[in-house]
């Protein structure tokens, strides 16, 4: 209503404009966007930036930063990375060309280092063995070597050439007077400061006898009876799987795996413990935590750190001469060819005449274990024992042709002079005289039961030795193992006096021999010569010579009924029961 009583008017006003509104602040909005983006496609002012910049020469700041899409654009973190990492592309000395190298001390040991693809850093193998690892390598055995996979490399002429260069000048000489060549090699940095742990913490154990929790590695001996190895990986305790056998169902859900240096430390201890190398030689290896084992032990059970006072490896004699040079890495396949030499003077080894007569006299004093099948058989027709011999008295048996000495192509026995042939029938009287007085004390020592003869394998020519005693996980039990076969270390057997002590300490020898022999039938053999000579050596056959031998597998599939029968025995009324002393 109007003040005059009327009807108000309204005015309408037009919204045509709106849509035209919208549309321009939309226009403008993508202008502004295409600038922005714009803006950050260009590269960015490394003068007003602040970082660094590269420059062609003092004062002079490189012209190419400032083109778009420079491949070096500083201060930014993607160049950062790129100048960091090796450049590849490049010759692997373009440095050591240059005269570029650099030091770097581990344990107060400087050590000079050459840069290999600009930034990775390398050092010299005959460098560190030298001056850093000679003291762990002349004592440690090579078995503790043979844990890692260390890659080498042999190095370039101009690497070679700053090498000489830095032990003459910066040195005196301090890395020694030969020279550096293109068969002398190098590891990376840091390879050398984990194999420097590494044999660091082998000594301490292996050498001084020292061993503490903290340690990268051990064992645990679980309720003061098994022992088992474990290694550390990133603060947490691990032990192998393959111990674990009869539970690996459930536990290979939560099992890991372990590979580098954390599988080298468990490597290291399998050796010391004697656990056959197929089971931890490949790259990796499947392990579980301490603490997941610990939850499938009864109640109260102990888990103790352990170090065993003596381990299936040893240290060896310190006045071992020298090792060889990289004899702990793993060389290229390939190796540089070797330039021609003269030499003034030839020298014949050891003054012989040739080397025909150097491997004859290696052949006659060999090892008793390293005779040909041939020459076990003529020696045992003799009705002597090689285990028993030592190689000079081999030597006289070769000499006198009572066994065949291993003849060079083209080679003819000459006949022995009447006096020698004389002298070596009084050495073969004398040496059968002394195995026969050896002889009433082996019988006195005879086995009641039967026993079964395992043949005389064939032997191959092998660095490592056909039969071993070595530590085996049998019923929750690690009990000491030989193999049935040579070189073959998971077909296993035990000593009976093992097995009784190990799983029914509390029964008789006679006893067991009866149930397993007359009521299992279960048979029991007698090793071969090389079986018997380890054992020997090892202290097996101090209550019977020959000592009974019944095989792992038969002790598996019999171990139920032994059990029962055992707990049968051993419920009987203690009257009843025979006493034993």
């Amino acid at each position: 209503m109007s003040g005059n009583g009327g009807p108000m008017l309204v005015t309408e006003e037009r919204h045509d404009d709106e849509a035209e509104i919208d549309d321009l602040a939309r226009k403008i909005k993508e202008t502004n966007k295409a600038k922005l983006a714009r803006a950050a496609a260009l590269p960015p002012n490394p003068m007003a930036g602040g970082g660094p910049v590269a420059m062609a020469r003092p004062g002079q700041p490189a012209i190419q930063q400032f083109f778009n899409g420079a491949a070096s654009t500083n201060g930014t973190a993607a160049a950062g990375k790129a100048a960091d990492a090796p450049q590849l592309d490049k010759p692997v000395d373009e440095e050591s060309k240059k005269g570029k190298f650099g030091w770097d001390d581990i344990e107060k040991v400087f050590l000079p280092l050459i840069f290999r693809y600009t930034t990775e850093k390398y050092t010299s193998v005959r460098m560190v063995e030298r001056k850093l690892l000679h003291r762990y390598l002349q004592v440690l055995p090579p078995e503790v070597n043979s844990c890692t996979c260390i890659r080498s490399y042999y190095i370039t002429d101009a690497e070679s050439k700053l090498l000489n260069e830095i032990n003459l000048k910066h040195t005196d000489c301090t890395f020694g007077k030969e020279a550096f060549t293109s068969k002398d090699l190098v590891v990376k940095l840091k390879d050398t400061r984990e194999f420097h742990k590494f044999l660091d913490l082998c000594h301490k154990k292996l050498v001084l006898k020292k061993s503490n929790a903290s340690d990268r590695c051990g064992f645990f001996r679980i309720n003061g009876e098994s022992v088992v190895p474990y290694t550390v990986k990133e603060g947490v305790k691990y032990v192998p799987l393959f111990y674990f056998e009869g539970e690996t169902d459930h536990l290979k859900l939560k099992s890991e795996s372990v590979e580098g240096w954390d599988l080298a430390y468990l490597k290291f201890c399998c050796k010391v413990q004697g656990i056959r190398n197929e089971l931890f030689a490949n790259d990796t290896c499947k392990v579980v935590a301490l603490d997941e084992i610990k939850g499938h032990f009864p109640a109260g059970t102990t888990f103790e750190d352990y170090w065993p006072a003596k381990g299936s490896i040893e240290p060896v004699p310190s006045s071992r001469h020298g090792v060889s040079a990289g004899n702990w890495t793993q060389k290229p396949a390939s190796q540089p060819a070797a330039k021609p030499s003269q030499s003034a003077v030839h020298m014949q080894p050891n003054g012989l005449q040739n080397l025909n007569q150097l491997s004859a006299l290696n052949a006659a004093y060999r090892h008793p274990q390293q005779l040909t099948a041939a020459q076990l058989q003529q020696l045992s027709l003799q009705g002597l024992q090689a285990p028993q011999m030592t190689g000079q008295q081999l030597q006289q048996l070769i000499r006198a042709g009572l066994v065949a000495g291993q003849q060079q192509p083209g080679q003819v026995r000459q006949q022995q002079p009447g006096a020698y042939r004389q002298q070596q029938a009084v050495d073969m009287a004398a040496l059968q005289r002394q195995q026969q007085r050896q002889a009433p004390a082996a019988a006195n020592k005879a086995f009641p039961g039967k026993l079964t003869q395992i043949k005389e394998f064939p032997m191959e020519k092998s660095n490592q030795p056909p039969y071993k005693l070595q530590k085996a996980l049998i019923d929750q039990k690690i009990v000491p193992c030989i193999n049935v076969r040579p070189y073959v270390f998971h077909d296993l057997m035990m000593t009976l006096p093992d097995f009784v002590k190990h799983f029914f300490p509390d029964l008789p020898l006679e006893k067991s021999r009866e149930m397993l022999q007359e009521i299992l039938k279960v048979v029991l053999y007698k090793g071969n010569t090389g079986h018997q000579e380890i054992l020997r050596q090892e202290g097996k056959c101090q209550l019977y010579d020959p000592v009974p031998l019944v095989l792992v597998k038969d002790i598996m599939t019999y171990m139920p009924q032994i059990k029962y029968m055992f707990s049968s025995i051993t419920s009987e009324p203690a009257n009843k029961r025979p006493r034993v002393n």
